[in-house]
Formats: C-alpha cells, structure tokens, sequence
C-alpha cells in the first residue's frame, strides 16, 4: 500500500489522573515497539502525549486546548489512519474555557449577564481581538506574581498559589458562561464548546 507519508504520528487523548499508568504502559510497552515495528518498514512512529508537550507558559497564555486540537490536525494531516488513540475510564475530566469566542455570539452572552460584578469579571478576562476576521474575544493570559530573586521553593509557592487562585476564577467563569449560554439560540455544535470537557473536544476532533 502506498502512504502519503512515511510518519506515523499518533495523538494520545485521555483525562490524566485517573490513566496514568495507562499512558505510562504505551510510553514503555507499546510505543518503542510500534518504532521497531516501523522503521522495518522504512517508516517513523511519532506518540504525541501532551502530559508533557504543553509549556508552563503556553498554559498561562491559555493555548492548552488550542494546541491539543490544532496537534491533532496536525495527525490527520501527516499519517493515514490510525492516528488517534483514546483511553476512556470514569472521569469526565477538565472542562476548559474557550479560548475565544466570536464577537456576535459574546455580545449576546453580554445581554443575558444580569449581574454587574458578572459582566465585569467576563470583560476582564475576554477581551475583543479585532486583528481576527471575524472579530473573536480572547480569553487572557494569567499572570504569576514572582518577586525578583525569588528562591525556586518561593517561586513553586506562588506558582501553586496562582493556580488555586485560577481554578476558583475558572470555575465562576464557566458558570456565568454557561448560565447565559442555556438561553442562547445557537446550534449545538456552537454550544458545544462551553459544555464539554477537554477530552470530548479532542474525540470529537479526533
């Protein structure tokens, strides 16, 4: 059989906690045998795990799940099927904020937000990018307070301070947004990306 390509490049999906030892299981296991496997064939096997892939940095300008999908188009575009694995246990996993959202479908989320306090803490952390065609609000980058010369022990305190911080804003966010969303009259797939959890995304991508 011919192939497009001779790059095997296969996108691993699962919630992470609850399938660690699984994902380590095909890192050791299964993995270095597909490459032996391949490179018989003249051919490179490439498992994208991105338990590791994602920066720090990358995380706080909030491109996590926009790098998870844009990896997996990136598989679908290299290597013939398969190019996708998921693994599936009893976790529903992270529920991430959209990264952006179009200009239209934000100002009618806007509308059904009764609560000033509401409205104020969804303005600061979308904001409107008119260099996108059509304009989207973004969802902006944390911020980690480090002093200067900070010690690596004061550095990891404020990093695990910020993130708590993050999880409780997150949380709220995504509530304001999906109160006003229930009363949108959008399709499903346009809703799809306030409800669902990372994983859904990436099978659905997948």
């Amino acid at each position: 059989m011919a192939l497009a390509s001779k790059i095997f490049r296969i996108f691993v999906s699962s919630t992470f906690s609850d399938l660690k030892e699984e994902r380590n299981a095909l890192q050791k296991r299964v993995f270095p045998e597909l490459r032996k496997l391949c490179l018989q064939y003249g051919c490179r096997f490439q498992a994208i795990d991105l338990r590791w892939g994602v920066r720090e940095e990358a995380a706080l300008d909030q491109q996590t799940m926009k790098i998870c999908l844009e990896e997996i188009d990136r598989c679908q575009k290299i290597t013939p099927r398969p190019n996708f694995i998921v693994l599936l246990g009893d976790r529903y996993g992270w529920q991430p904020l959209p990264y952006e959202i179009p200009a239209n479908e934000f100002k009618e989320i806007e509308k059904r937000i009764k609560d000033a306090s509401h409205r104020e803490l969804l303005n600061k952390w979308y904001q409107r990018d008119d260099n996108a065609v059509p304009a989207v609000y973004c969802l902006q980058p944390r911020k980690i307070e480090i002093k200067e010369n900070a010690s690596e022990d004061e550095k990891k305190k404020a990093r695990e301070k910020e993130a708590e911080v993050w999880k409780k804003t997150e949380q709220e966010l995504r509530q304001i947004l999906c109160a006003a969303v229930a009363s949108l009259e959008i399709s499903e797939e346009q809703r799809f990306k306030y409800f669902s959890s990372a994983t859904e995304q990436e099978i659905m991508a997948g």
